[in-house]
């Protein structure tokens, strides 16, 4: 399984996805947890369902882009080290805009830029954006929500510009498509050719198996997570927490129900206990 926070044994990383989300990075990492037989770094699966630690770790890494000093420099080979340790393949964001970065951690891995349509990636990853702009006003009622959500805000904000592109709001989008083609030009740019390939899903196994040179395996080749499943997630999503906030002020209401007519017994009680007192303290006194 992908990678989201869970301890790995110590493995070399042999190759680096440099697709951005939406090219279909969610397939890459199970294909590759299938011919390289071990753990991939999915970072966009671990920005959403990582643990909390895991999740930090990520916010951190988007609060040091653009890097602008050592500091930031050093920091971020640190935790791009640290979260691909243990590894065989790296996928999704944040790697895919660290390539130089992680080439110098693993000088010998393999980048496979997974690629498709810029208007049918255009349409895909603007969805995604409108389903964490319909959760983000739910996500106080889910903490680790919140936290994706903050990453997710925090890395399109910042993380463009390590690609040449100047800062931009998540929301509302306008001619961000741009930002393909400026990947495009800075994998380019930062990779040997003889280290990068570029590679559509929609091909399956065969082209992926020669890239890596490794059997074909005996199996469909996985087509994970498409469009219409963000569509479909986000509305099943914020039902959920329409049903978890229904709940909460449900149970906020009883409390508070119950608070007025257990206080008005506490008050009933402590009003005849002091008019109880006063007449055995009238009965006793000289």
């Amino acid at each position: 399984m992908a990678n989201t926070g869970a301890d790995s044994k110590p493995t070399t990383l042999h190759v680096i996805v440099g697709g951005l989300p939406r090219t279909g990075t969610t397939s890459m990492t199970k294909a590759l947890e299938i011919l390289l037989k071990g753990p991939v770094f999915d970072g966009g699966s671990a920005s959403f369902a990582g643990n909390a630690a895991m999740q930090r770790r990520l916010l951190e890494l988007a609060e040091h882009c653009p890097m602008k000093t050592l500091v930031d420099r050093t920091f971020v080979q640190y935790r791009l080290a640290e979260l691909t340790e243990g590894c065989v393949a790296s996928s999704d964001q944040p790697g895919c805009y660290f390539l130089e970065e992680l080439l110098q951690l693993y000088p010998d891995a393999k980048v496979i830029c997974t690629v498709r349509e810029r208007e049918s990636w255009w349409a895909s990853y603007s969805t995604l954006w409108q389903g964490i702009h319909d959760l983000y006003p739910w996500s106080w009622l889910s903490p680790s929500l919140r936290r994706f959500c903050v990453f997710s805000y925090e890395f399109w904000r910042r993380v463009p510009q390590a690609v040449g592109m100047p800062p931009c709001e998540p929301w509302p989008m306008a001619n961000q498509e741009k930002l393909y083609d400026a990947h495009a030009e800075y994998v380019r740019s930062v990779v040997p050719p003889n280290q990068l390939f570029f590679f559509n899903v929609r091909d399956g196994w065969e082209p992926l198996c020669k890239i890596l040179n490794v059997p074909v395996p005996n199996e469909p080749f996985p087509h994970l997570f498409p469009r219409s499943w963000l569509e479909k997630g986000t509305v099943a999503l914020v039902a959920r927490l329409k049903r978890r906030l229904a709940i909460f002020l449900g149970l906020v209401g009883l409390l508070i129900v119950v608070s007025r007519y257990a206080g008005k017994d506490y008050l009933h009680t402590m009003l005849h206990r002091g008019k109880w007192t006063r007449k055995a303290s009238a009965r006793i006194s000289p």
